[in-house]
């Protein structure tokens, strides 16, 4: 309800002050003023309170529905009856206070060195879908492939209000706490629960189908990015290679950064080594190399074989479609967070899951040119 609205009159008063004349006094004009309604000023915040009294329910019900806990706790029907008063009310949840009551934010952080690679959105989507069942928020954080960075960023994230961390070729700064939630992704750390794939196996896998073609000029496109998961097919090229008869050393070999561009660029004086198949390190880089490929009038895989790793949607799409080392990003993303969700519940056990690298071979690789090009 609201109250009626007044009118008071302005009188003069002693030593220049003034003094409020009863209603219908004579003299000073009237000046209205309209009270606000009682129920809530225009810039009162609409809290859970009002949430709860609009949707007939208790205010930890209000609680769980907004922290993600209301899954077996809150039906559905009511679940959908809170959200929608908090729509009609304009209720926006406080997450500082909420994180500061339980003790927790509900979210967690991805750390990935370059948001642009299509396939840190795989595995941002298999990291969501997990912690949305467990009811957490992910949040992605771009580390710019640049290691001073990766360090302030993590920093960042201790001071603000996130409870685990999931680290993609990120390693944990140096005094990091034990108790501390982190898992990480084609990393290793002692006592750091880590999932990563398989790489040096489906390295090897890609250059053993090279050799069995019968290429003998094996050229290596290879990422600049340090990482362990690419000094493990550097190792698997060196070691298949040698093991064919073949002098790793002796084969064109140039170092690129994972954009298309780079890679175009880095490969023009590769293929002027004029290898019969390349190996990328990367679908990317894959891709620049088509690019260098097309400028040269080579046609492939008449005249050039490649292979990429990780197979993105866009492989498929290359003409011709890329032969690439397969990787779930999804299912490694998804992954990760089951291991952080362990750390949540208390299950300290060191773990490491090793995710398969699989070839999977498609129209960019066929057996050498019978005649030099």
């Amino acid at each position: 309800m609201t109250r009626r609205l007044s009118t008071i009159r302005e009188q003069p008063h002693a030593a220049g002050s003034r003094r409020l004349a009863p209603p219908g006094s004579r003299g000073v004009p009237p000046r209205v003023v309209a009270f606000a309604p009682i129920a809530r000023a225009a810039n009162t915040r609409v809290t859970s309170v009002d949430v709860a009294r609009h949707a007939g329910v208790s205010q930890s019900t209000v609680s769980l529905v907004f922290s993600g806990k209301g899954q077996g706790r809150v039906s559905e029907a009511t679940q959908e009856a809170v959200r929608r008063s908090a729509r009609e009310l304009g209720y926006r949840p406080n997450v500082a206070a909420q994180a500061l009551r339980l003790g927790s934010s509900s979210a967690v952080a991805l750390l990935v060195p370059d948001i642009t690679n299509p396939f840190f959105a795989r595995v941002l989507r298999g990291a969501q879908r997990e912690a949305q069942r467990a009811g957490y928020t992910v949040v992605l954080v771009d580390t710019g492939n640049d290691r001073r960075w990766e360090e302030q960023s993590f920093e960042a994230l201790r001071a603000g209000p996130v409870d685990g961390y999931l680290l993609f070729e990120v390693m944990p700064p140096d005094g990091l706490e034990r108790d501390e939630h982190v898992v990480l992704m084609e990393s290793r750390a002692p006592k750091r629960s880590s999932v990563r794939f398989d790489s040096s196996a489906g390295a090897a896998d890609a250059f053993r189908h090279l050799v069995d073609l019968g290429h003998l000029r094996i050229g290596h496109l290879a990422s600049a990015f340090e990482a362990p998961t690419f000094d493990e097919r550097e190792e698997a090229r060196r070691s298949v290679l040698s093991e064919a008869g073949i002098d790793p050393d002796a084969q064109p070999r140039a170092i690129t950064d994972i954009t298309i561009e780079a890679a175009k660029t880095a490969a023009g004086p590769l293929l002027d080594e004029r290898p019969t198949a390349v190996f990328c390190d990367d679908d990317v880089i894959a891709a620049g190399l088509y690019l260098a490929a097309r400028e040269r009038d080579l046609q492939l895989p008449r005249d050039l074989s490649v292979i990429g790793f990780d197979d993105m949607d866009f492989a498929r799409v290359l003409t011709p479609a890329l032969t690439t080392v397969a990787l779930d990003a999804d299912l490694l993303g998804s992954t990760a967070f089951q291991l952080l969700e362990d750390r949540f519940a208390g299950r300290r056990t060191k773990r490491t899951v090793v995710l398969p690298a699989e070839l999977t071979v498609r129209d960019s690789t066929a057996p050498p040119p019978k005649r030099g090009r």
